[in-house]
């Protein structure tokens, strides 16, 4: 059935033997009278090679999996033919038999998994791609593990590591995972029908124009933008109609991103500015009808303008990136990403994760210069460092009076390299635990999240919420895995409890 790769459609039998076989076979067999539609739905259901298989079975069933609706090709599942040494070589073939029969396919996927070395790579990616062009009308998902296919490593083998991407009109939804390889967008074209695309692991030899030019200018309906763990993107530009979704994490050595979307309303960036955060790194969010922003990053130096956003924001997460001490330095150890904050006047739902500290004095002054916007919910990530995180939790409550519910997320301790420090340290003083000045009227539900009833996790409890919290209606406290509570705290915790509040563990 496969020669050097190639699927052929030619038997050994002579056409009468064929021919008394087709006829003694079709007494007994009632699958092959099925209409080419319900025997396309039956092949879908089994591995592509079986399906190709069944070309030997009668004239009748020759082209028929040629025909199918999807296509999926997976080293792991479908293993080439004893005389198909390599994977690649049967899929190549599988194609081109497939390119053959002139029909669409509405999805194609390659999958391509850890136990499965590709020797070419960049071949079966770019023969899966160009069949794409010409035939799939839905989704093309190329997926290769770093395992099977990593070219930072396997270019030193004389291998190609240029992937030139052909235009793809007609596909809907659009994903290649692909470590190393050297992508190279079309020059024309228009990605008609594009409304999803995800690409992780490749690397940019243009410093992001050719992607910028796509996104921008030849992807009409595009909707959701992804790119992950990307090389070699120092400048983005993303303007867009259409977009509603846009994600980069990883990024790392971008520099300038601008995006003008009037649709977007969903937007994740998490470590793409850690590494150029300085003085020549900028950013231009135009994005009227944003509702979710997470931003886990440092912040551009330069925020051009004009910006365009929301009143108010339905949620903003807003998270410091501390890189190891080998990749930081005293210029990028200097952070200023809590301007994103400055960024919004109302939000919703905003959720912070302020590593505390080493020094105390660099924490009180990180959160009093914090601007933190109107926001009846208040999410707050507290990692277990060197100080306690109350009074830096107590600090952010005074800038913020309208906070209703409050939620605590505490980080364990073997994740946070957990020192405690001194024990004159001023987190200690107990002046600071009750400091009166905190207004928290407006507050009506606190949940405590991994808590395991530490002393100053108590205190908080005790001398903060309890005894500050007048309206107090809900206390929800998630104990840590294996933490059981004690009587005495349970006890202590319904004495403060104010008359009518419900109290959940």
């Amino acid at each position: 059935m496969a020669h050097d790769g190639r699927v052929s459609f030619t038997t050994t039998r002579s056409s009468g033997d064929a021919d008394d076989r087709d006829d003694a076979s079709r007494r007994d067999d009632r699958i092959s009278d099925l209409s080419d539609n319900i025997l396309h739905q039956i092949l879908v259901l089994i591995p592509f090679l079986e399906a190709v298989r069944t070309c030997v079975l009668s004239r009748r069933w020759r082209g028929v999996w040629t025909r199918l609706p999807l296509l999926i090709l997976h080293a792991g599942e479908d293993a080439p033919p004893p005389r198909v040494r390599r994977f690649a070589d049967h899929m190549d073939g599988v194609l081109r038999g497939y390119s053959d029969a002139n029909v669409d396919v509405d999805n194609l996927f390659v999958w391509v998994d850890s136990d499965t070395v590709i020797t070419n790579p960049v071949r079966l990616a770019a023969a899966a791609a160009h069949l794409a062009a010409r035939r799939v009308t839905g989704r093309l998902a190329i997926f290769l593990s770093p395992t099977s296919a990593d070219m930072y490593h396997m270019a030193g083998d004389g291998e190609a590591v240029l992937l030139q991407l052909p235009c793809l009109p007609r596909v809907t939804h659009f994903s290649l995972t692909f470590i190393g390889v050297h992508l190279e967008m079309p020059m024309a074209g228009t990605f008609a029908s594009l409304t999803s695309m995800y690409l992780a692991g490749v690397r940019f030899t243009d410093d992001g124009e050719g992607i910028s030019d796509v996104v921008s200018s030849r992807c009409p309906r595009i909707k959701i933008l992804d790119l992950l763990t990307v090389r070699g993107l120092r400048t983005l530009t993303v303007v867009s109609r259409s977009l509603v979704s846009l994600r980069l994490c990883g990024v790392m050595e971008l520099e300038r991103l601008r995006v003008v979307a009037a649709e977007l309303g969903e937007m994740v960036v998490d470590t793409c500015f850690v590494l150029n955060g300085g003085a020549g790194a900028a950013m231009l969010l135009v994005a009227p009808a944003l509702e979710k922003l997470r931003w886990e990053d440092r912040c551009p130096r330069e925020l051009g303008g004009p910006w365009k956003l929301p009143g108010c924001l339905l949620k903003l997460v807003v998270t410091e990136v501390v890189l190891p001490e080998r990749l930081d330095n005293g210029a990028r150890g200097q952070s200023n990403f809590t301007r994103i904050l400055d960024l919004f006047q109302r939000v919703h739902i905003l959720r912070l994760h302020v590593p505390i500290a080493r020094d105390h004095a660099n924490q009180k002054s990180l959160i009093e210069n914090l601007n933190i916007p109107y926001c009846p919910e208040l999410e707050f990530i507290a990692s277990h460092t060197k100080h306690k995180f109350g009074p830096t939790i107590i600090r952010l409550l005074k800038r913020n009076i309208c906070v209703r519910k409050l939620s605590i997320q505490m980080s364990p301790k073997e994740q946070a390299r957990y020192i405690p420090c001194a024990s004159d340290c001023n987190c200690r003083q107990v002046t600071i635990w009750r400091d009166k000045g905190v207004n928290l009227i407006p507050l009506e539900w606190v949940i405590m999240y991994e808590f395991s009833g530490s002393h100053d996790e108590n205190s908080f409890i005790y001398y903060i919420i309890l005894r500050n919290a007048k309206a107090l209606r809900r206390v929800s406290i998630v104990f840590s895995a294996g933490v059981e509570p004690t009587r005495r705290f349970l006890r202590k915790l319904h004495k403060l409890s104010a008359p009518g509040c419900a109290v959940e563990y």
